[in-house]
């Protein structure tokens, strides 16, 4: 740590991670966005890329569950028969992903993939658009939670992923992206996406966060266990 104008700010990328103060934010792992048979892959968008991250995502969630990290899900929803969609929202839509309605409340395409849903106790934020922040509870949740530092994995990086990331900023987080967690249908989009993100905040690879939250664990500065109330 280093004080600047009487206020302790994280110097590090391992002081950053603190996993007494981190939340993973798995960002919209749902049957429409990642799996062959959803809504954006009947149109013809291209999955491979969210389905060669999922079982990364799985399985570093598991381990942080072990790690006595808390995650706090993230999901979209739309309303059925456009209760959730102003028009320009409808314009966006039809831009992003190529479809009127997706993960619409109810149906399957809105579930979480396999492995991806929370498990009890874990929170559940959910949201109407791109960003994780703008009309839910997500900030207050956070804080509630005693969360200084949000880890984003998850699918569109330069779409809900991104969206979530900056404003974690704006809210005044510390914010992490996994690089190796995130992907989009486009990915020369991704990979401008991360590259300007590597220019603005703290991205790194599953292996570098886990095993920061390891070396925690090792000299006994982890929680055991994080209890994280119910689901929101």
């Amino acid at each position: 740590m280093r004080t600047i104008y009487g206020k302790q700010v994280c110097e590090t990328l391992d002081e950053v991670l603190n996993p007494e103060w981190c939340a993973v934010l798995p960002i919209d792992l749902q049957n429409d966005f990642m799996h062959p048979d959803g809504a954006v892959a009947k149109v013809g968008g291209d999955v491979s890329a969210m389905q060669e991250i999922l079982p990364g995502c799985v399985s570093f969630m598991d381990r942080a569950r072990e790690l006595g990290v808390q995650i706090i899900h993230v999901r979209i929803i739309d309303l059925p028969e456009g209760g959730s969609d102003s028009p320009s929202w409808l314009r966006a839509k039809g831009m992003i992903s190529g479809v009127n309605a997706f993960a619409v409340e109810g149906t399957w395409g809105a579930d979480f993939c396999e492995g991806c849903a929370p498990k009890p106790g874990e929170l559940l934020i959910t949201k109407h658009r791109s960003s994780a922040f703008t009309g839910t509870n997500l900030d207050l949740v956070l804080r509630a939670n005693g969360v200084q530092t949000v880890v984003i994995i998850g699918e569109q990086t330069p779409g809900c992923v991104e969206a979530t990331y900056r404003d974690a900023a704006y809210h005044d987080y510390y914010n992490v992206l996994v690089e190796d967690l995130v992907a989009a249908r486009d990915r020369a989009l991704h990979e401008a996406s991360i590259r300007i993100q590597k220019a603005r905040h703290d991205v790194c690879t599953a292996a570098q966060v886990l095993d920061t939250w390891e070396r925690y664990r090792a000299r006994g500065e982890a929680p055991a266990k994080v209890a994280v109330g119910a689901g929101a």
